[in-house]
C-alpha cells in the first residue's frame, strides 16, 4: 500500500515544540534547519522529518532511536535496514510524504501564475501542445498535473537532474494518466488526489494506492 501523510506548516508554532522536535531529528536536518534563511523553509525540513518519524514509530512499531536515515549517492534518503521507502515534498502551507514497500516518489505544488515558457522548456512536444490546446482558464489547472506527475516520477527514479524532464511525457485523458518513457523503458504506476489550490502526484511501482491521504497535527504530537 502505498500511503500520503499531510502536515499544515504553523508559523506560529511555539518555540519550545520546535525546540523538542529538533531533539529528535538527524544531526543533517538540524544543521538545515538552523541556516536556512526564512521560518517557513526551516519548518519544511522539520516537519518533514517528523513526519516520518510518526509514521515509523506509531504504524511500524519500530522504535525511534533505532531511525537511521541516509542518502544514496544521487541524495535520495532512505531508512536503513527497514523495508519501507518514503519520499518528501513540500510547497507552500503543506508538506506531503509517501510510504511504500517499494520505491516512492511525491510532488505537490501550490497553484499559482506561471509562465508557459517553462512548459516549452522541461515538457515533451506532445505535452506542451496538449497543454496549448486546453482553454486558458483549464490551463494552468492542467500544467500543474503534468508538472507534479513529472517530478513524481524524477523522484522514484531518485537520479535527481541527470535525467531530463523533457525524456518522458504523460497525456491525462478522462482522468487516466498515460506515461511514456522510450530511453528507459519503464512503466511505473501515478495517482493524483485532489488537494485545495494544490496539486499531489505520487508514482510507485506498485498500483495499491490509499483512496485518501492522512492529514497529521504535528503539534499534538509534542
Amino acid at each position: 500500500m502505498v500511503s500520503i501523510y499531510m502536515s499544515k506548516i504553523n508559523l506560529n508554532i511555539e518555540q519550545n515544540t520546535i525546540e523538542k522536535m529538533l531533539q529528535i531529528i538527524t544531526d543533517e536536518n538540524r544543521e538545515r534547519f538552523y541556516k536556512f534563511r526564512f521560518k517557513e523553509d526551516s519548518l519544511r525540513t522539520l516537519y518533514g522529518e517528523i513526519i516520518v518519524r510518526y509514521v515509523l514509530t506509531t504504524q511500524f512499531a519500530i522504535k525511534n532511536e533505532e531511525i537511521k536515515i541516509l542518502r544514496t549517492s544521487y541524495g535520495k534518503p532512505f531508512i536503513e535496514n527497514v523495508p519501507l521507502h518514503y519520499n518528501i515534498s513540500h510547497s507552500g502551507e503543506w508538506v506531503a510524504c509517501a510510504f511504500a514497500s517499494r520505491e516512492v516518489g511525491i510532488d505537490i505544488e501550490m497553484i499559482k501564475d506561471v509562465d508557459m515558457k517553462i512548459a516549452e522548456r522541461y515538457f515533451c512536444e506532445y505535452e506542451y501542445d496538449s497543454l496549448l490546446s486546453i482553454s486558458d482558464k483549464d490551463r494552468i489547472n492542467y500544467f500543474y498535473k503534468l508538472w507534479t506527475l513529472k517530478e513524481s516520477y524524477l523522484k522514484w527514479l531518485g537520479t535527481g537532474i541527470s535525467t531530463s524532464l523533457n525524456s518522458f511525457g504523460f497525456m491525462i485523458c478522462d482522468s487516466q494518466i498515460l506515461f511514456s518513457d522510450k530511453e528507459r523503458n519503464i512503466v511505473p504506476y501515478f495517482k493524483q488526489y485532489p488537494i485545495n489550490n494544490y496539486k499531489l502526484s505520487v508514482c510507485s511501482g506498485t498500483n495499491n494506492f490509499a483512496d485518501k491521504v492522512n492529514i497529521v497535527d504535528i503539534e499534538k504530537l509534542f
